[in-house]
């Protein structure tokens, strides 16, 4: 044993960087992990996981309450989720039969997808430069990213397409075989039943393929592999259509599709150190140049000579050493550009450009890991192993906003960009502080050790000492959450022109489902009022109509969202949001009791 302890302990000193990022992304990602309320789509995550363990298969009606927020619009006609693949539904699933069905369980598989992802990261680029510096700065930056741990720290696929794509592409520069093939095939497979969006990094990647040849050694395996990767993910975009088609909003002119790239990668550079990694290019451009113009200058005339001194240190100066990138470097970082035009236009012909502005990353999560390993290459690159310059751009990385879009579009109060006939945005943070120092972080810490329950959550504390088992509830936003946290019946649930109005009367759903009858309590949202296709007056004159009383109970701070995956729209502690929003002042949120004639 004690000649074991100097080894384990020498090889941990060896080893310092790795363990370094591995010990603090613990931390950060699994520290009060189960706090927080889940939020609406972590709801969806949590209540479909809890139907499979019934069921085997996320299906939105229960025997309780039916679910989905989307007025029946990812379900087919057996009831079944198919407009939001399965993958996190069945990982949340496997947690819940081994944890219990808490918050914790919902998002401890996602938590730890976002810490293997930030381990692969660091191994990946170790593998691709040979520099430790360069993957100790990659994975710094992730968990420096305030938008990566909070897609980490979610119940919903984020952090799985994260994952799945450094996954992907750490296969991919070293496929050379069929068993490799196949590790890709089933990889790409997982990635595309996470997010359909998510597999354009394949088109990508094929791209590369067939036009950079030190790749070409993997065409054969990857284009092997396409074959297992379209028998298991084509039939599915057959069987889940109807609810693609009804989720999307298709391109209405050739320039709307350039408007919508355009607000893509304005999504993308402001929570990605984009900017920053083409400084840093141009700038590592600049260096080469002029390390080629030294060496040429001092190179003898016979060309006998294979090295240079340097004019200031001395020290032999290899014409290796001014090589602008090695071919795996210039790979990756041909991987990770071509990724990002290619997550741009595929969700483009999807997403109309107020909702990619709403959504912002999530579809394509992967681009977050791949732009800060791209940034970490650069910066060791820049540095040239002098420690002052790369922790120097590093903490500029870390502790400011320079290597983003929002510094350098804050002349624009409003955040508007015309381009044409179509209104671009960026998102304005909500001090002029916050503009160039990066204050997320310290709020993020700050989320770790203190609660932050929101309506939702106050909500739920409400019903859980006034209701009664059985109570029929009617909620117009968060009812994923609120009936996670409260199982209590919800009606209201399926309009008369919801897509599976038919399918649902057919399979004798309680009536509450599809109205107001016997409702006993109301949670109404007035900020979302009409949100979802009713109105409070309207649900108010359907109970007068029944004879009900109605007694108004509570009044609730509306906080918007309880626990919201995008940092734009985040609140933090102290009910503080580090971006302007739109409506800054919510109405208050009420809960009613509601009372019968014939109740005693």
């Amino acid at each position: 044993m004690k000649s074991l302890m100097p080894r384990v302990y020498g090889s941990l000193r060896a080893n310092w960087p790795f363990v370094t990022v591995a010990v603090l992304g613990l931390a950060m990602l699994l520290t009060n992990l189960g706090t927080d309320y889940l939020w609406a789509d972590e709801g969806d995550t949590a209540v479909l996981a809890s139907s499979i363990l019934k069921f085997g298969v996320p299906k939105a009606w229960d025997g309780v309450t039916f679910t989905d927020s989307d007025l029946g619009a990812r379900e087919n006609q057996q009831l079944i989720m198919v407009g939001t693949p399965w993958v996190q539904y069945y990982v949340a699933a496997a947690s819940f039969l081994l944890f219990g069905e808490n918050t914790f369980a919902a998002r401890l598989p996602f938590a730890l997808a976002g810490w293997f992802t930030v381990l692969l990261g660091f191994q990946l680029i170790r593998r691709l430069t040979g520099d430790w510096r360069a993957a100790f700065c990659g994975a710094l930056l992730m968990l420096c990213s305030v938008q990566f741990l909070l897609y980490a720290r979610e119940a919903r696929y984020y952090a799985l397409s994260m994952l799945f794509t450094c996954w992907l592409i750490s296969i991919f520069f070293r496929m050379k075989s069929a068993r490799d093939a196949a590790l890709f095939a089933a990889v790409a497979v997982l990635l595309f039943h996470t997010h359909p969006v998510g597999t354009a990094v394949l088109a990508a990647v094929a791209t590369l393929t067939l036009t950079y040849s030190p790749l070409s050694g993997q065409r054969r395996w990857f284009w092997l592999a396409c074959a297992p990767i379209f028998v298991f993910t084509v039939p599915w975009l057959f069987y889940a259509r109807p609810a693609y088609t009804q989720m999307s909003t298709p391109l209405r002119a050739a320039g709307e599709l350039f408007a919508r790239i355009i607000q893509y990668l304005f999504e993308t550079a402001s929570v990605t150190p984009l900017i920053g990694v083409i400084a840093l290019f141009f700038v590592l451009l600049i260096q080469w140049r002029r390390g080629r113009s030294q060496i040429h200058a001092s190179s003898p005339v016979s060309g006998g000579e294979d090295a240079s001194c340097d004019s200031a240190t001395g020290a032999p100066h290899s014409r290796d050493s001014n090589v602008f990138f090695n071919t795996k470097e210039m790979g990756f970082l041909l991987v990770v550009g071509a990724s990002i035009l290619c997550f741009a236009v595929i969700i483009s012909f999807t997403q109309e450009i107020t909702s990619l502005r709403i959504i912002g990353l999530r579809y394509t999560a992967g681009v977050i890991p791949l732009v800060a390993l791209a940034a970490g290459v650069l910066i060791a690159k820049v540095s040239r192993g002098k420690p002052v310059v790369w922790i120097s751009l590093l903490a500029v990385f870390i502790l400011t906003r320079l290597d983003q879009i929002v510094p350098w579009t804050s002349w624009n109060r409003s955040g508007i960009f015309r381009f044409g006939q179509y209104a671009l945005a960026v998102h304005v943070p909500s001090t002029p502080l916050n503009r160039f120092i990066d204050t997320g972080l310290l709020r993020f810490g700050c989320n770790l050790w203190y609660g932050n329950p929101g309506t939702m959550g106050k909500s739920c504390q409400f019903l859980r000492r006034n209701a009664q088992p059985g109570d029929v509830v009617i909620t117009n936003y968060e009812s994923e959450p609120l009936y996670f946290y409260t199982g209590l019946p919800q009606g209201l649930k399926i309009l008369a022109n919801a897509p599976v109005y038919e399918a649902a009367r057919r399979q004798h759903l309680p009536e509450y489902v599809f109205g107001v009858a016997r409702a006993r309590w109301i949670v109404w949202r007035f900020a979302w009022d009409g949100y979802f296709g009713v109105t409070w007056s309207e649900v108010e004159q359907a109970l007068v109509n029944q004879g009900a009383r109605i007694t108004e109970m509570t009044k609730i701070k509306e906080t918007g969202w309880e626990n919201r995956e995008n940092v734009f729209f985040h609140r933090f502690c102290g009910h503080k949001h580090l971006f302007r929003l739109h409506q800054p002042r919510f109405p208050r949120a009420r809960i009613y009791r509601i009372d019968y004639p014939d109740s005693n």
